[in-house]
């Protein structure tokens, strides 16, 4: 499972929980099982007072979670590592007296259009909207509070709205973000997908998906939920030199080609093509599911 962590002050609880030989041994000891508390203490060879007070701050900092489980003499706590995969992000901050940052969220649920087929599907945190496999539920009134949509083939739009985009002479830089995997029968996490985006029918290029992450449980995913878990944060960006995803350069496109215009909205397409070298399928992650509590987050970069 792979989570973004910003190194900011922000997040000292976590960076504060690995500044310790013990506390790292003790991660160490629970990522092939689960252990509770007295068999942490024989294999560090430290009491179990000393292990409960390392274990309090990995679990503050959400690296491990501890529950209560019935044994043959009483209660015992036993402890997981929640996470194993972390993404460290060193962010540049933005000089405030010389660009200005715009920021704006769509819901994952509010696309304007969609032509899908082949497994596919949407849910709320709550139930399935509909039923599986049937794209016809895709116009379902709930999709509007949608946390999970996936397709196997086709394509998916949203709108940009316009007032996003006045000055648009000024604009040096679009960025979507949104949390991705593939799309397979089941779950595969070696399952290959080629992810397309356009803006406003001009293609940004492709993102390749790794697999369909189901076997560890999304950080927010909800309990119930038993098909994809979670995915990976893909960050397109366009620029005034080109288009970059995940900071890799992917196409020439440049910001003043998309037609960006403060009149008319501008339409952002996720497609998964059948004539493609591999051709997964798509799940995209909104608030409620996968490891970012997010929906389509979209940063507008001015000079």
């Amino acid at each position: 499972m792979d989570v973004e962590i910003k190194v900011n002050s922000d997040n000292v609880l976590f960076f504060n929980a690995l500044a310790s030989e013990t506390r790292l041994k003790i991660i160490e000891n629970l990522l092939p099982e689960h252990k509770n508390i007295k068999e942490l203490a024989h294999e560090l060879q430290l009491s179990s007072t000393i292990i409960a007070k390392h274990i309090e701050i990995l679990e503050q900092a959400n690296i491990v979670k501890c529950e209560n489980i019935k044994a043959n003499r009483g209660i015992q706590k036993v402890c997981r590592v929640i996470l194993t995969d972390y993404h460290l992000v060193f962010e540049q901050k933005i000089n405030n007296s010389l660009q200005q940052l715009q920021q704006f969220e769509l819901s994952i649920g509010h696309f304007s259009a969609y032509n899908v087929s082949g497994t596919c599907g949407l849910s709320t945190v709550n139930s399935l909207i509909g039923v599986c496999d049937d794209p016809r539920y895709f116009s379902h009134p709930e999709r509007y509070d949608a946390g999970i949509v996936w397709f196997a083939h086709g394509e998916i739009e949203y709108k940009l709205p316009s007032f996003m985009f006045e000055n648009t002479n000024k604009i040096s830089e679009l960025e979507i973000s949104v949390e991705l995997c593939s799309e397979a029968p089941g779950i595969n996490e070696n399952f290959l997908s080629d992810i397309y985006f356009s803006i406003n029918g001009l293609s940004l290029g492709k993102w390749i998906s790794p697999g369909d992450f189901g076997k560890l449980k999304g950080t927010y995913t909800p309990k119930w939920w038993y098909l994809t878990e979670y995915g990976k944060l893909v960050k397109i960006k366009i620029t005034t030199s080109g288009t970059y995803i995940n900071d890799e350069l992917v196409s020439n496109v440049t910001i003043g080609e998309l037609g960006l215009s403060q009149n008319s909205d501008a339409t952002f397409k996720i497609i998964s093509p059948r004539e493609t070298d591999n051709p997964g399928g798509v799940n995209i992650f909104g608030k409620g599911f996968g490891n970012y509590d997010q929906g389509i987050i979209v940063n507008i970069l001015r000079k």
